[in-house]
Protein backbone atom coordinates (compact mmCIF):
# COMPACT_ATOMS: atom_id res chain seq x y z
CA UNK A 1 0.00 0.00 0.00
CA UNK A 2 2.92 1.88 -0.24
CA UNK A 3 1.71 3.58 -3.70
CA UNK A 4 -1.69 3.80 -2.60
CA UNK A 5 -3.43 7.51 -1.64
CA UNK A 6 -4.39 8.23 1.96
CA UNK A 7 -7.53 9.28 3.09
CA UNK A 8 -8.06 11.26 6.44
CA UNK A 9 -11.77 9.97 7.44
CA UNK A 10 -13.86 12.42 10.13
CA UNK A 11 -16.67 11.18 11.34
CA UNK A 12 -17.79 11.72 14.54
CA UNK A 13 -20.14 8.67 14.68
CA UNK A 14 -17.91 5.86 15.37
CA UNK A 15 -20.27 2.64 13.74
CA UNK A 16 -20.12 4.86 10.99
CA UNK A 17 -16.43 5.85 10.62
CA UNK A 18 -15.40 2.30 11.69
CA UNK A 19 -17.67 0.41 8.84
CA UNK A 20 -16.38 3.25 6.26
CA UNK A 21 -13.19 3.00 7.40
CA UNK A 22 -12.83 -1.02 7.03
CA UNK A 23 -14.83 -0.42 3.05
CA UNK A 24 -12.19 1.62 2.36
CA UNK A 25 -9.65 -0.38 3.66
CA UNK A 26 -11.19 -3.08 1.61
CA UNK A 27 -10.58 -1.35 -1.69
CA UNK A 28 -6.99 -0.29 -0.81
CA UNK A 29 -7.11 2.96 0.61
CA UNK A 30 -5.00 3.23 3.59
CA UNK A 31 -6.98 5.40 5.92
CA UNK A 32 -6.32 7.29 9.23
CA UNK A 33 -9.70 7.63 11.25
CA UNK A 34 -10.51 10.69 13.71
CA UNK A 35 -13.65 11.62 15.36
CA UNK A 36 -13.89 15.46 15.63
CA UNK A 37 -12.99 18.72 13.29
CA UNK A 38 -9.58 19.53 16.11
CA UNK A 39 -8.48 16.46 15.85
CA UNK A 40 -8.95 16.43 12.38
CA UNK A 41 -6.87 19.65 11.86
CA UNK A 42 -4.00 18.17 13.69
CA UNK A 43 -4.11 15.65 11.59
CA UNK A 44 -3.80 17.23 8.26
CA UNK A 45 -1.03 19.12 9.47
CA UNK A 46 0.89 16.57 11.35
CA UNK A 47 0.41 14.05 8.41
CA UNK A 48 -1.05 15.17 5.16
CA UNK A 49 -3.39 12.95 3.04
CA UNK A 50 -3.97 12.78 -0.46
CA UNK A 51 -7.77 12.84 0.25
CA UNK A 52 -10.19 14.22 2.84
CA UNK A 53 -14.07 11.94 3.55
CA UNK A 54 -15.70 14.47 6.23
CA UNK A 55 -18.96 14.66 8.04
CA UNK A 56 -20.34 17.99 7.98
CA UNK A 57 -21.53 17.88 11.61
CA UNK A 58 -18.73 16.92 14.00
CA UNK A 59 -19.86 17.89 17.17
CA UNK A 60 -18.54 21.16 19.54
CA UNK A 61 -15.54 23.54 17.43
CA UNK A 62 -14.66 23.28 13.65
CA UNK A 63 -17.40 21.53 11.21
CA UNK A 64 -16.60 19.55 8.19
CA UNK A 65 -16.59 22.49 5.71
CA UNK A 66 -13.94 24.28 8.15
CA UNK A 67 -11.89 21.27 8.20
CA UNK A 68 -12.08 21.26 4.22
CA UNK A 69 -11.22 25.02 3.69
CA UNK A 70 -8.20 24.59 5.98
CA UNK A 71 -6.55 21.60 4.38
CA UNK A 72 -7.55 22.95 1.13
CA UNK A 73 -5.75 26.03 1.79
CA UNK A 74 -2.18 23.38 3.01
CA UNK A 75 -2.96 21.90 0.01
CA UNK A 76 -4.65 23.31 -2.58
CA UNK A 77 -4.75 19.24 -4.58
CA UNK A 78 -6.20 17.88 -1.68
CA UNK A 79 -9.37 15.56 -2.93
CA UNK A 80 -12.49 16.72 -0.80
CA UNK A 81 -15.80 14.47 -0.52
CA UNK A 82 -18.41 15.53 2.26
CA UNK A 83 -20.87 13.24 4.10
CA UNK A 84 -23.98 14.14 5.68
CA UNK A 85 -27.47 13.11 6.44
CA UNK A 86 -28.94 17.19 6.27
CA UNK A 87 -26.63 19.16 5.07
CA UNK A 88 -26.28 18.67 1.42
CA UNK A 89 -28.21 22.16 0.50
CA UNK A 90 -25.07 23.76 2.44
CA UNK A 91 -22.86 22.01 -0.15
CA UNK A 92 -22.65 24.45 -2.78
CA UNK A 93 -21.72 27.76 -0.61
CA UNK A 94 -19.78 26.46 1.77
CA UNK A 95 -17.92 23.11 0.26
CA UNK A 96 -14.53 23.69 -1.47
CA UNK A 97 -14.17 23.86 -5.26
CA UNK A 98 -14.45 20.05 -6.91
CA UNK A 99 -15.37 18.55 -4.46
CA UNK A 100 -17.90 15.96 -4.01
CA UNK A 101 -21.15 15.80 -1.63
CA UNK A 102 -22.63 11.95 -0.79
CA UNK A 103 -25.83 11.87 1.35
CA UNK A 104 -26.30 9.69 4.30
CA UNK A 105 -26.95 6.76 4.43
CA UNK A 106 -24.85 5.53 1.68
CA UNK A 107 -23.07 2.77 0.51
CA UNK A 108 -18.86 2.38 0.49
CA UNK A 109 -19.17 2.35 -3.28
CA UNK A 110 -20.66 5.37 -3.28
CA UNK A 111 -17.18 6.91 -1.57
CA UNK A 112 -14.99 5.25 -3.71
CA UNK A 113 -16.81 6.70 -6.18
CA UNK A 114 -16.65 10.08 -5.46
CA UNK A 115 -13.29 9.99 -4.38
CA UNK A 116 -12.50 9.01 -7.83
CA UNK A 117 -14.68 11.81 -9.56
CA UNK A 118 -13.01 14.40 -7.14
CA UNK A 119 -9.33 13.77 -7.61
CA UNK A 120 -7.35 11.07 -9.47
CA UNK A 121 -6.56 8.60 -6.51
CA UNK A 122 -4.97 5.44 -6.46
CA UNK A 123 -5.93 2.60 -4.57
CA UNK A 124 -3.02 -0.62 -3.70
Amino acid sequence: MMNADRVLLVDDDYLSNLALHEYLEAEGFPVESVYCGPTALAALRDHPPQALVTDVDLGPGPDGFDVARAARAACPQLTVVYISAHNGNRHPAEGVPGSEFVAKPFQGKDIVAALRRAGHLKAA
